[in-house]
């Protein structure tokens, strides 16, 4: 049974349906983007995500993005980095088996002067996550993703020469191939009872290590064989399930300034309702430790984010961000994706060109739909509700335990 204290009063459907959520959605997303590129083959991402990217809900707007599916059971990949141009050129290697458990080749465990790591199926072995040249992976999918900033519109193709840099080598005989699509990671609820047996159909292919959550007999059971069971209790398993993920409400969140992020900095653990919350939300996302993200709840008059409501946020000089690599503020529509705006700027940070600080040294950021007289400190949001999601890279022992927070966001004349 997991640890997880909010799984204990779900019912053995809503059990199978929250563990299995992140494998079904991996899949899912894995053979949709490998019906456009052939697994084995890594796809680079020329540009900056933009709205129409829809792939990946709430993606990053700082950073190149390369990735690539593998089936470890062919044998090892050797990842080899180069040495960057610069200390301070941001780049990160993620790899997740088919479950979103994370290993990390990066600069905080590497530098900047180049590596090359061997990346292996071992279920017996958690990642370790350091700087050794061995990477252990739990299972035969693994998801790799590349990641390098782009500090400046100029920057574009240096960041591009680097990012091709990276190499991925896979044996010899590991399949290049495409393949059918499976439906969108998104809507996986709307599956309904068919949801346990392409869960099944999963798991025949990467079996959950034995470190990973363990379900209850009676869920497992159901993983077994969803005909046990009658499709009303399945049903009502994926409707509970994901009402439970939807509104998760995390004992471990934390708020402050109207703003939440979640207390841990290492991935989920054995909390299946987290891990399938992250799934939903920000599949191949970060662990805190790498990069923090904050959500803004509501403005300082306690009102949710409308973008007909013009806000400012202001650091002062002595409280920005503290962090080692960058930060990042991003606007999202209500779906999550990006949304068109009059400027094509998506997300705004201490990398933007021409960002003007006040005369001590604080800065001060406009979020609204309507053009403001100064645009250089503005960042579009939509007309209407949004999302805001704040990043903060390399992170601090103050972002890393929670106790630094952004400041709150303050109303504006029109």
């Amino acid at each position: 049974m997991t640890n997880s204290a909010n799984a204990d009063t779900l019912s053995p459907a809503a059990e199978a349906y929250v563990w299995g959520f992140p494998l079904v959605s991996v899949h899912r997303t894995r053979l949709l983007l490998c019906s456009k590129t052939d697994t084995g083959t890594m796809n680079h991402v020329n540009d900056l995500a933009t709205p129409d990217d829809r792939a990946i809900v709430v993606p990053n707007n700082d950073t190149l993005y390369s990735s690539a599916w593998y089936d470890l059971q062919h044998g090892d990949l050797s990842l080899d980095v180069p040495p960057m141009d610069h200390a301070n050129r941001y780049w990160n290697v993620m790899v997740l088996d088919g479950y979103t458990n994370v290993a990390y080749v990066c600069r905080r465990h590497h530098g900047v002067t180049g590596t090359r790591v061997r990346v292996t199926l071992d279920p017996t072995t958690p990642p370790a996550n350091d700087d050794s040249d061995v990477v252990t992976v739990g299972t035969p999918t693994a998801w790799v993703i590349i990641r390098v900033l782009v500090e400046s519109p100029e920057d574009i193709d240096t960041a591009r020469n680097l990012q091709r840099s990276i190499q991925v080598t896979a044996p010899s005989n590991h399949p290049n191939q495409r393949t059918e699509r499976a439906g969108r990671a998104t809507a996986i609820a709307k599956s309904g009872v068919d949801f346990y047996s392409e869960l099944k159909t999963y798991i025949d292919i990467d079996p959950p290590a034995p470190w990973h959550p363990q379900l209850s007999p009676a869920a497992q059971a159901i993983v077994d064989d969803p005909s046990s069971v009658s499709a009303d209790e399945l049903i009502a398993g994926v409707i509970e399930g994901e009402r439970h993920i939807v509104g998760l409400n995390q004992a471990d969140n934390v708020s402050k300034n109207g703003w939440s992020t979640g207390r841990s900095a290492t991935g989920f653990g054995a909390d299946i309702l987290r891990r399938a919350a992250g799934a939903k939300f920000g599949l191949g996302g970060h662990q805190a430790i790498e990069n923090r993200s904050y959500v803004a709840q509501h403005d300082s008059e306690q009102e949710k984010l409308d973008g007909t409501r013009p806000l400012q946020l202001r650091f002062a000089a002595n409280d920005m961000p503290p962090c080692s690599a960058f930060w990042s503020l991003t606007a999202y529509g209500s779906d999550m994706y990006l949304v068109e705006n009059e400027i094509d700027r998506w997300s705004i940070s201490d990398r933007t060109p021409g960002l003007v600080y006040d005369a001590d040294g604080s800065l001060t950021l406009t979020l609204s739909a309507e053009r403001p007289l100064e645009i250089a400190n503005w960042l579009p949001v939509p007309s209407g509700p949004y999302l805001l999601g704040m990043r903060v890279y390399e992170g601090h022992e103050e972002v890393i335990s929670c106790d630094w927070f952004p400041p709150q966001l303050s109303r504006t004349a029109s």
